[in-house]
């Protein structure tokens, strides 16, 4: 099933995030003006269910998507449901890490004329797992710090976080920030999966993104709800908690 849940709904001026009726479920809804965020769902094998964020960006008279939805399947009815409810083309995708949650659909994006962007080393890392992996390749050095234009947004490698290969995207006109999965949202109380990534740089790449981007007003993380600036310090907050508690449990 698939929903255009077409409300915005403010809490003290942030945007509240439904949950998900059910694991086949995508929504899109508006954000702000010319942007929407996309919302699709996962189950794992253990039975627990998450969903992740992405947004889709009017650029002219076309559409710049910033993710996929969750797999490969999600990623075709996001696809379907964007020009049934928005009835403006996605002229280009890019993908934000190596994940299921954010670069799927390679093939999908292909068939159907999107110009499908990762970093190089997101393409690599899919490719090691035998995955379709986007076709171009972001011309962004895989430093902290780098940034690359990417049409009417701004893409950081704030360095590595949740995983080597985050990036963070800044719209600078609508003052919003999409961190990704780099970014906690703020009911979250660890750090979440991090095997691909590292807790000990995690807070420096917080303090790195929110030097380049102070202006944000609204950011968006890769799951839960979306917030404010603050985010960025309570993602480097629960960075510091986890090498705290690594450093007292060293004998």
């Amino acid at each position: 099933m698939i929903r255009m849940v077409c409300s915005l709904l403010l809490v003290l001026g942030v945007l509240c995030h439904p949950a998900l009726a059910s694991d086949d479920d995508v929504t899109i809804r508006p954000l702000v003006d010319g942007v929407w965020l996309h919302t699709s769902g996962h189950t794992f094998d253990d039975g627990t269910h998450y969903t992740a964020n992405g947004l889709i960006i009017r650029d002219g008279d076309h559409l710049v998507l910033i993710d996929s939805a969750w797999g490969d399947a999600k990623t075709a009815m996001l696809l379907d449901e964007i020009q049934s409810a928005i009835g403006l083309p996605v002229h280009m995708a890019v993908a934000t890490h190596s994940h299921e949650d954010r670069a799927a659909g390679a093939n999908v994006m292909k068939a159907r004329g999107i110009r499908y962007y990762a970093s190089a080393t997101t393409r690599a890392l899919i490719a090691e797992r035998g995955g379709a992996a986007p076709e171009y390749m972001l011309d962004l050095p895989a430093e902290a710090g780098a940034t690359v234009k990417f049409g009417p947004a701004e893409i950081l490698y704030p360095g590595t976080a949740h995983t080597a290969d985050n990036l963070i995207v800044w719209f600078g006109a609508q003052n919003l920030l999409f961190g990704g999965c780099a970014v906690r949202e703020a009911s979250s109380q660890s750090l979440g999966y991090f095997k691909e990534g590292d807790p000990a740089t995690w807070g420096g790449a917080m303090r790195l993104a929110k030097a380049a981007y102070s202006d944000a007003q609204i950011v968006v993380p890769g799951h839960g709800e979306v917030g404010d600036i603050s985010l960025l310090d309570h993602t480097a907050a629960l960075a510091a908690a986890h090498m705290a508690q690594v450093s007292s449990e060293k004998p």
